[in-house]
């Protein structure tokens, strides 16, 4: 164990020492995984499940403040992909490290002026990514786009507003072919495209997490070279009529692991990228290889989803292996987003104990949250974001 390494454990272990216990719940690569919480208002939350904190608990700690107040795409305007990684408008490489919400679908309210200025001046966020499920199970893209596409539309205006990048993730799951709501990808993109093509905030991820078989037929699996690719080339020409420039991403098979597959037949085009999805407790050095094949193969890799658990999202906290994991990915350049803030679900690797009577359901939408209200991994993802995003702002100087 190196001496940084040693300091940095210790110091997020001291921040995680004011956390109560790890939440536990399920986010596992199956069908449970994006199951959405029912959707209900704010007033209805507060009213069934929120209680207002009882006199007799302690009183908490300070609420967090900015501590990031740079505009980071007014410092970096146009991203493009030079080689394996991301460079800005003047050429120099950039990182960037933000959260990924939980699904839109089980977030109703939660995402704000409040929210999303607390995620980038006090987290130090440069990027979102907001998850649209495209099926659930009773309320997603797929039954009801015209709400979604206007709640994706108020997301990327948000980040937009506060100066911040924004992935735009079309967040396939149950439907793991890609291919059974091609029409409506296309639709969807062509229409976010159209309206944001000149914005250089937007990021576009066309398929969150290819896996199990193909939905025309069920013998044939969701292969890189006959379903993912061919479903990639037409959504990115879709996408490439309205917008030319902003960063397209593109999932990989097996739940976005097998990078190094696609990376040896990859798309034709500029300003692509693919994806890998690691939890620390469950993907270690084998995944890092797979990474490691596809930048040899001269792919860049923008990790959108990863967490601090096992991918089951039950219990602890793999610290040591998250530690791995962030010094390869800064070793690499490697951009991130971690899973997840937003949804009321309990899973551990959720950043906020958002079930929790800390605090009333105004207080948790209007942001700046004190520590108590953190998870054990959030407080972690916190730290890892400040701490690289006090990296980069030394990098600039």
């Amino acid at each position: 164990m190196s001496n940084s390494f040693s300091i940095r454990l210790l110091s997020v272990l001291t921040v995680i020492a004011v956390s109560s216990g790890v939440l536990t719940s399920c986010s596992e690569k199956l069908d449970k995984e994006t199951l959405p919480a029912p959707t209900t208002t704010a007033s209805e939350s507060s009213e069934s499940s929120e209680t207002e904190p009882s006199e007799t608990e302690p009183s908490l700690g300070p609420n967090s403040t900015a501590v990031v107040t740079d505009r980071i795409v007014d410092l970096h305007g146009q991203l493009s992909v030079n080689g394996t990684g991301i460079v800005d408008e003047h050429g120099n490489p950039v990182q960037l490290t933000g959260m990924s919400s939980y699904g839109l679908n089980a977030c109703a309210g939660f995402f704000n002026p409040n929210t999303v200025k607390t995620l980038a001046e006090d987290w130090g966020c440069d990027v979102l990514r907001f998850a649209m499920t495209t099926r659930g199970n009773s309320d997603d893209y797929t039954r009801d786009p015209d709400k979604y596409f206007t709640e994706m539309c108020n997301c990327i205006n948000l980040c937009i507003d506060q100066g911040i990048y924004v992935i735009v993730d079309w967040h396939i799951l149950f439907d793991g072919d890609p291919n059974e709501f091609k029409a409506e990808s296309i639709d969807f993109f062509t229409r976010i495209s159209t309206i944001y093509g000149n914005e250089p905030n937007v990021i576009y991820e066309i398929c969150n997490e290819p896996n199990g078989m193909r939905f025309d037929d069920e013998s044939q699996p969701v292969d890189w070279d006959n379903c993912i690719r061919p479903y990639a080339v037409d959504v990115v020409s879709a996408i490439r009529a309205h917008d030319p420039d902003n960063i397209i991403i593109i999932g990989t098979p097996t739940w976005s692991q097998d990078v190094d597959i696609a990376s040896a037949n990859p798309v034709t085009g500029d300003n692509l990228m693919y994806t890998t999805h690691f939890y620390a407790g469950s993907h270690g050095q084998e995944l890092r290889d797979k990474i490691s094949t596809a930048l040899s193969n001269g792919c860049a890799v923008f990790v959108t989803e990863w967490g601090t658990t096992a991918d089951s999202g039950k219990g602890q906290i793999f610290d040591t292996e998250v530690y791995e994991w962030i010094d390869f990915l800064n070793e690499n350049g490697i951009s991130w987003c971690n899973w997840s803030v937003g949804g009321s679900n309990s899973e551990a690797s959720n950043a906020l104990k958002f079930k929790s009577p800390i605090l009333t359901i105004e207080e948790k939408y209007a942001g700046h949250w004190p520590d108590e209200f953190l998870s054990n991994s959030g407080l972690l993802v916190r730290s890892l974001i400040l701490e690289r995003t006090e990296a980069q702002t030394q990098e600039d100087d």
